[in-house]
């Protein structure tokens, strides 16, 4: 009897060391999760877009020296007629205001105004979202680690109604009448002529200063944003971990930069690629076996998006963007 109930006790023991390990194993196969989905909400900061003028006013003037060249100005123009000029005059030339004639001279004005700067502009918050996936490669006692990827979307609506600033330069050239009466403003002559001649070389003055252009310019445009990188989860208490993830942020850029100024205005659209890098940090909550609360913040560079239109220009900084995110994550 004592040996039938040792057997049995033997083979009891050994039913319950070959249960064990399976037991153990479908308890893990419940409680751990190798997929996880995310859907955030966030807020963009920091996104800056700064525009500029790189030179305007009218065409450059031409040389101060020389009889037989064609110069024009903001208020007219001297050119080289059908005579080449003769005896250094020309009847080959055009004023606009009465006010340009100053005694036995006629004076022209060309004037320049060179990198024209505006203050940078942002419009935070910018609201957004992003769709994101890890794929658990390992877990520990510590927490869990892996890989993600993530898809993002932030509308960038920028707007700059100030003056730029910027340096003028004032160029007047003064020409000789030679006693002539010139006809009334405006007034314009042609190659063939003949007409009222004046003196075709000026004598030469410049001036510098500061001067502002106003205007309204604007930048609308869509960034998506994609995200590769390690991801590690560390547990801290029950149900409440700290999610770290960082590496390759891919950004594509679709955008409108539009003008109006005096005089002129206009409107390009463009399309770049932005390479860079994020790293991002937040705590997850476990509310349930299947989701969890997400609260975290994110930085991204992808460096700086340009767009021109002739000589002017629109730069959107994306250099040190940060987005606050609240969302969900779903585990299965």
């Amino acid at each position: 009897m004592q040996s039938t109930l040792s057997l049995l006790r033997q083979i009891g023991l050994c039913v319950e060391l070959a249960v064990i390990p399976f037991g153990v194993r479908a308890q893990n196969d419940t409680s751990t999760d190798w997929n996880h989905f995310g859907l955030d909400f966030q807020m963009g900061f920091n996104i800056k877009a700064k525009f500029m003028d790189s030179g305007l006013g009218a065409a450059p003037a031409g040389p101060s020296a020389g009889g037989a060249v064609d110069r024009r100005y903001n208020d007219g123009f001297v050119n080289v007629d059908s005579s080449g000029n003769a005896g250094g005059q020309t009847w080959n030339w055009g004023y606009q205001h009465p006010s340009q004639v100053s005694g036995d001279t006629l004076l022209m004005h060309a004037t320049t105004i060179s990198s024209a700067t505006g203050q940078s502009r942002n419009d935070d918050p910018i609201p957004g979202f992003e769709v994101n996936y890890v794929r658990d490669l390992g877990h520990e006692t510590w927490g869990r680690w892996g890989i993600k990827a993530a898809f993002g979307y932030t509308e960038v609506n920028l707007r700059d109604a100030d003056p730029l600033s910027g340096s003028a330069r004032l160029i007047t050239d003064t020409y000789q009448l030679h006693g002539v009466t010139p006809p009334m403003a405006p007034y314009a002559g042609s190659f063939s002529g003949p007409g009222v001649v004046i003196g075709s070389t000026p004598t030469r003055s410049i001036t510098s200063g500061a001067d502002a252009i106003a205007g309204n310019r604007s930048m609308d445009g869509t960034l998506f944003d994609f995200h590769l990188g390690p991801s590690v989860d560390l547990n801290i208490v029950k149900n409440l971990s700290i999610e770290l993830s960082g590496g390759l942020a891919l950004g594509v850029v679709d955008s409108t930069f539009a003008f109006s100024e005096t005089g002129t205005s206009g409107s390009a659209s463009d399309v770049g690629c932005q390479i860079g890098a994020y790293a991002e940090a937040g705590l997850s909550y476990r509310v349930c076996r299947a989701a969890s609360l997400f609260a975290g913040a994110q930085f991204q560079y992808l460096g700086d998006f340009n767009q021109s239109i002739g000589g002017h220009s629109a730069q959107l900084d994306l250099s040190q963007s940060v987005f606050c995110m609240l969302g969900l994550r779903f585990h299965f």
